[in-house]
């Protein structure tokens, strides 16, 4: 069984290493869009991902999307890879 390969398109790392919180230090915040990663990739690396919804209408239509920490992430599966939308 061949693993998914997750990719992060540039101007989605850029987002989420350029992203600062008021209310957390600069370590605090780079710890948690770290471990934001971790999972999300943990998740969608699996090839039976469950619990992931289609979207129907508006900009992502088409695209799909699973809800990690509170987040929406869109993901599109082309083979065995992942790509991350934004």
């Amino acid at each position: 069984m061949t693993t998914r390969r997750i990719i992060w398109p540039s101007p989605i790392r850029l987002k989420l290493f350029t992203f600062r919180s008021p209310h957390f230090t600069p370590d605090e915040t780079l710890d948690f869009i770290a471990q934001f990663i971790l999972e999300t990739e943990d998740v969608l690396s699996n090839s039976t991902v469950s619990r992931h919804y289609t979207e129907e209408y508006g900009e992502f239509k088409g695209i799909s999307r699973i809800v990690i920490r509170k987040f929406r992430v869109y993901f599109e599966v082309l083979g065995h890879d992942v790509v991350i939308s934004l």
